[in-house]
Formats: C-alpha cells, sequence, structure tokens
C-alpha cells in the first residue's frame, strides 16, 4: 500500500496496521495527520477484516495540534480542523469491521477521547490518559459524550485540568479493556482481539455496534456540532491565543 511519511500502514495477513509516525510532535493531529488517519481507517474498515491504530514514539499521541491551532486565523481554518477531527472519530465509531487501538506511550487530550469509538482498547502498561486541553477550553468530544459514557459524576472530574489516569485506573473506567507489559505483546493482544471479534456473527456484531457507540452519536450530535462550532470560534479568541502562546513557549 502507498506510504506517506506521517502515518504509515501495515498489512498483517487480514488486518491492517496503522500507525502515526509524527514523533517529533508526539503524534499530535494536525490537519494532515487527522485527514491521512482518517483516510487510513476508511482503508482498512473497507479492504480488510479488521483495522489497529497504533504509533510509533513514545507517546502514543499529544492529542490536538495547539501550534497549528495557535496559528488559525480565520473561522474556516478552525472550522475545517475541528470538523476533520470529528470525521475522524466518526470514521472510527462508523467502521463495520473490528477495529482495536493499541496504545503504546501517553494518550492527552483528543487521544483519549479518539479511545471511546473503537471496540476495544489495548494500553502498554505506564501509559498515561489525560484531557489536559480543558486549560486551553479545548477538548473536542469529551463534553458531549462524558455523561453517557461514564455517568454525571464521574464526568465532573474531567473539568480538573491536572486530571489523569493511570493504564490500570483507565482499565477500571472502561477506557482500556486489556493492557499488555510491551508492544510485542500489544501487537499480538490487538490482532487477536481484531480476530475474535470477527468471530461474532456479523449481523449481530454490527447491531450491537449501533445500540453502541452510534447510538450515543445520534442523541448528542447536535449538542456535538455547537460544541465544535464554539471551539472553533474560541480558537481564534485572544485569550486562548495567549494561553496557548504561553504553553508553547515552555
Amino acid at each position: 500500500m502507498p506510504q506517506n511519511n506521517i502515518v504509515i500502514t501495515e498489512p498483517v495477513d487480514d488486518v491492517l496496521i496503522v500507525r502515526l509516525n509524527r514523533p517529533e510532535k508526539r503524534n499530535a493531529f494536525s490537519l494532515e495527520l487527522t485527514l491521512r488517519t482518517r483516510d487510513a481507517v476508511s482503508t482498512g474498515c473497507r479492504d480488510f477484516e479488521g483495522v489497529i491504530l497504533t504509533s510509533g514514539g513514545k507517546v502514543f499521541s499529544a492529542g490536538l495540534d495547539l501550534a497549528e491551532i495557535y496559528g488559525f486565523s480565520t473561522i474556516e481554518e478552525s472550522t475545517r480542523y475541528f470538523s476533520a477531527i470529528k470525521d475522524l472519530a466518526l470514521t472510527v465509531a462508523n467502521c463495520e469491521k473490528s477495529i482495536v487501538a493499541l496504545v503504546n506511550g501517553s494518550a492527552y487530550g483528543f487521544a483519549t477521547e479518539l479511545l471511546y469509538f473503537f471496540d476495544q482498547v489495548v494500553a502498554v502498561r505506564g501509559s498515561e490518559f489525560s484531557l489536559p486541553g480543558i486549560r486551553y477550553g479545548l477538548v473536542p468530544v469529551t463534553p458531549a459524550f462524558a455523561p453517557y459514557l461514564f455517568g454525571m459524576l464521574r464526568s465532573r472530574f474531567f473539568l480538573d485540568r491536572d486530571f489523569k489516569l493511570s493504564t490500570e485506573e483507565a482499565l477500571n473506567w472502561g477506557i482500556v479493556n486489556k493492557i499488555v507489559d510491551n508492544l510485542d505483546e500489544g501487537l499480538k493482544v490487538s490482532v487477536e482481539l481484531v480476530r475474535k471479534l470477527r468471530s461474532i456473527p456479523q449481523g449481530v456484531y454490527l447491531e450491537l455496534k449501533r445500540l453502541m457507540i452510534r447510538s450515543i452519536i445520534g442523541i448528542v450530535e447536535d449538542r456535538w456540532d455547537e460544541l465544535l462550532s464554539t471551539l472553533a470560534r474560541e480558537s481564534l479568541k485572544r485569550d486562548v491565543k495567549d494561553k496557548l502562546e504561553e504553553f508553547l513557549k515552555r
């Protein structure tokens, strides 16, 4: 399959491994990385029996690309970016094949939020999960979905800018399904999970997927769109720019 330098695809028999490969930016989701990841996942969901999303580098993903957001000067730029973020999440959620995330290194912000949409999540021990984007008002998924996924009381934790979960805590919350000791074990377990999920009669499997995350998307989509429109506008405001500039100067 054709390769590009920021997303690497690798077929393993009937499973497509999609690897984020932007380590110099900690695999932060720029517009380009978001669109290329979406397209690679879409190809896997169409042409393979399952998809595994993982990453290269020491961090699974730093989440939204704050440097790119800082550079936005028009509503068209910011709207296109946040629309692409939603498109990636929906591509994962609507995949009609088995789709698994393998988190090998910490997941920040949108990288944690994206995990909500996978069938299963495998994490290498020692990974952490957090939503630091609340510091800048940039949390594109959780406000719409958290009450349905985690309940109202647990959702309040996401308002804490310093809130984070260890691998074991993420397992307890249901964000992670299995913990492994290293990447090689994670790849093996992830491939096994894809094939195990494919062994379920597909009519039943797809109906279960529709009844779970897709049903929540149907409930929240209008409010989700409103949230993303708000984020697109707010990302252009001076107070958000100032906070992003302070972060980027560290």
